[in-house]
């Protein structure tokens, strides 16, 4: 059995599709392994929805969103077109999770599969087995999303993770002049509770507050951490008084990417320079 040519996605799905549940978009050709994957998850209960060729970016992120679902990405046919939808999902679908599967991915693709805050990497071929427990896994993530009605979810919702008061003080008081919803949390610790809680769109994050690793610490939980895999695609924006960036300082480490944020920006901070990386990590134009 394979699946209906009918569940192929196209540009503009109807509500239906919107409403159904454990359905995850796939962008893949129909090979023999692939239609085996399909009929694996099928069995499992997961709907599989061919994305065509034809789609857009664009296109594939809009229904993602409107899907509220999963989207799975082999890099083998098109590795360049892959690679554009992922950004264009991560950007204009942040929320929903997004798989990659990809054969022997260098050194270089996995770091920007992992800060662009993917939600799972598999190496090519991938088992059933493992493909279902990862989707369950982001489908869960998207059960815990609870709607929100209020105002300040209806905006953008930044945390600041610094332990200089004047700091978060004014930070806060230029976001939220430019409509951002803010919280702050004083601490690494604070700051990952705080984003379990307030599932915030972007996280400004200092390095030294109760030791001098805190911030690389944090950045490391969300980025790499199982506990917090449903908050990988938040970017981080590093703001410290260091004046090395994460990437510079530990070059020669091995666990250079595991300390290395979305951004980083160094105190005093530019204020023009500030705003222009929020706005860019969140997706949005810059004014």
């Amino acid at each position: 059995m394979t699946i209906p040519s009918g569940n192929t996605l196209t540009v503009g799905v109807p509500d239906a599709l919107a409403a159904a549940a454990r359905r995850v978009l796939v962008v893949a050709d129909r090979t023999p392994a692939w239609d085996e994957m399909a009929r694996s998850l099928q069995a499992d209960g997961v709907e599989c929805v061919w994305v065509p060729p034809t789609a857009t970016p664009a296109d594939v992120a809009r229904d993602l969103q409107r899907c509220n679902t999963a989207l799975v990405v082999d890099l083998a046919p098109d590795a360049v077109r892959g690679m554009t939808l992922v950004s264009a999902c991560r950007q204009d679908a942040h929320s929903s999770p997004v798989v990659v599967v990809a054969a022997n991915p260098s050194i270089e693709l996995s770091r920007r599969l992992r800060l662009s805050g993917v939600f799972y990497l598999a190496l090519d071929p991938v088992s059933g087995e493992e493909m279902r427990s990862v989707l369950a896994s982001a489908f869960g993530c998207l059960a815990r999303k609870r709607p929100d009605t209020s105002m300040c979810r209806a905006r953008r919702r930044v945390l600041i993770v610094d332990d200089d008061a004047d700091f978060t003080a004014a930070i806060s008081t230029l976001l939220e002049s430019q409509g951002y919803c803010v919280s702050s949390a004083r601490s690494g610790k604070e700051g990952l509770e705080k984003l379990r809680a307030e599932s915030p769109d972007l996280i400004v994050l200092d390095v030294m507050m109760e030791d001098d690793w805190s911030g690389y610490a944090v950045n490391q939980a969300v980025k790499f951490s199982q506990e917090y895999e449903c908050f990988r695609h938040v970017p981080i924006l590093m703001v410290s008084s260091v004046q090395t960036s994460p990437a510079a300082q530990f070059s020669r480490a091995g666990e250079v990417d595991m300390v290395t944020p979305n951004s980083y920006l160094t105190k005093p901070v530019d204020l023009t320079a500030f705003l222009r990386e929020v706005r860019a990590l969140l997706g949005e134009q810059d004014t």
